[in-house]
């Protein structure tokens, strides 16, 4: 097992900032002048000196009554007893406060753990002598930095590395090398995203998913999940990595600056991810306009998609009825649609049969076809309908078809006069090669390729 390091502290220190220099991603959303963005644990790796280090970024703590004040506290509890090292962050702005004072009280009773205290934002000390008070926290090991300056956060890791070999960690800790490429090697690894309207049931689902029902923070209020959170678990020799997003409203709907910021980040995960679950909640009893904007959402950057209609043990048989009329009607658009109808607290295996569905929808992005077999495909859909004549009485003449690439797959037709074709035409060969093949939950690009003529350069 790798050793392992959480950031804590209050809001606003600079947690967030360190936890993305330290694996040199923004992974953890940072905006200036604004508290308590973190709200589920944020977890990652980096590498010091040729060891992978686990490093958890928690939500800071806060006196007032906020909203999932005791969620929070929790999901930061469960931080501490899974560390190893507890990297105490306070900021000389605002650091040497009574919750501080009472946080390093408490932690300090934690004889197991090895805890450093960090200064973060040494560039806005104004007085030195402030330094003196650092000493009624009672803390052996502290560190200065400001989190912004790379030079710092390079000094902070040597440091560390320095800690480590000082408390003899290595002895029992993360004594394997490269340990995600040696996992990339031998399993295969699925990028997630679950993504819908606020409150469909994501983080539950998630939850689910990875059998630990208290990872994510989940509530009936709207809006619970605020920063994107990726998760893993790993199942028959496969690593499922899902993202869970922020529940995405209308456009004119959102005013605030800092769910702008966070609709953002989730729409960037969907260029990263192999496959979308798209989350519907079926107590609403609509198909609204934003479940498919978000679907279209989802094909436009060539993502294989799930839907998974939540809530459905809310809706009498009669309301059961209706809605699966209305979804399919709504949902016309999408061939082969891929889509389950399902609660997700009473739905038995439902990790077993969400997995399943996620392996068969991903491994058809990566299937090759035969050549002839998508030519005589190709002919059999012509044979059914030809393609209409172009002004010039000449009809578009379709000749083979082959495999172009996978994930999303791509076909690509060859023949004369393809730019003939109408749209129409080719929304029918796409259609015939979905259905032919069997592709679900997958968008599949057709690619047209004109012959060039031998003779057209000669005299």
């Amino acid at each position: 097992m790798n050793l392992t390091i959480s950031l804590i502290g209050c809001e606003n220190v600079g947690k967030s900032t360190i936890f993305n220099n330290l694996i040199n991603k923004n992974k953890s959303l940072i905006l200036k002048k604004s508290k308590g963005l973190t709200r589920d644990r944020q977890t990652s790796f980096f590498n010091l000196n040729k060891k992978i280090i686990n490093l958890i970024d928690t939500p800071g703590f806060f006196p007032s009554k906020k909203k999932f004040k005791n969620k929070i506290f929790f999901q930061i509890n469960l931080a501490i007893k899974e560390s190893d090292i507890l990297l105490f962050v306070i900021s000389t702005k605002n650091g040497f406060s009574n919750l501080n004072y009472e946080i390093s009280k408490n932690i300090i009773k934690l004889n197991k753990k090895k805890i450093i205290l960090i200064i973060n934002k040494m560039n806005k000390i104004e007085n030195n002598l402030l330094l003196n008070e650092l000493y009624k926290f009672g803390f052996k090991t502290i560190y200065f930095l400001s989190a912004i300056n790379l030079n710092d956060i390079n000094l902070l890791k040597k440091k560390i590395l320095k800690f480590i070999n000082k408390n003899k960690f290595l002895k029992y800790k993360f004594n394997l090398n490269n340990t995600n490429k040696i996992f990339e090697k031998n399993k295969k690894i699925i990028k997630i995203s679950v993504i819908g309207r606020p409150n469909s049931g994501k983080s539950t689902l998630i939850n689910k998913l990875i059998n630990d029902p208290k990872r994510l923070i989940t509530s009936n209020i709207s809006g619970t999940t605020r920063d994107t959170v990726l998760v893993s678990t790993i199942y028959n020799n496969v690593q499922y990595n899902f993202f869970d997003t922020l529940g995405i409203r209308k456009k004119s709907k959102i005013k605030n600056f800092i769910e702008k910021e966070f609709v953002k980040k989730t729409l960037n995960t969907l260029k990263k991810v192999n496959l979308s679950i798209l989350v519907i909640d079926a107590s609403e009893k609509i198909i609204s306009n934003q479940d498919l904007s978000l679907s279209n959402l989802i094909f436009k950057n060539k993502c294989s998609m799930i839907i998974l209609v939540n809530k459905w043990d809310l809706l009498t048989k009669l309301e059961k009825n209706e809605f699966k009329k209305l979804f399919y009607f709504r949902f016309r658009f999408l061939k082969n649609i891929q889509c389950s109808f399902l609660s997700f607290i009473f739905k038995k295996n439902l990790r077993y049969f969400i997995l399943k569905l996620i392996n068969k929808t991903f491994f058809l992005n990566y299937k090759n076809f035969n050549s002839s077999f998508l030519t005589d495909i190709l002919h059999t859909a012509v044979k059914q309908q030809k393609p209409a004549c172009s002004n010039n009485k000449n009809r578009a003449k379709l000749k083979y078809a082959h495999s172009g690439g996978i994930n999303p797959p791509i076909i690509v037709i060859h023949g004369n006069k393809l730019n003939d074709l109408s749209l129409s035409y080719k929304k029918y060969l796409n259609n015939f090669f979905t259905s032919k093949l069997n592709i679900f939950g997958t968008p599949l690009f057709l690619q047209f390729k004109n012959s060039k003529n031998p003779f057209l350069f000669k005299k």
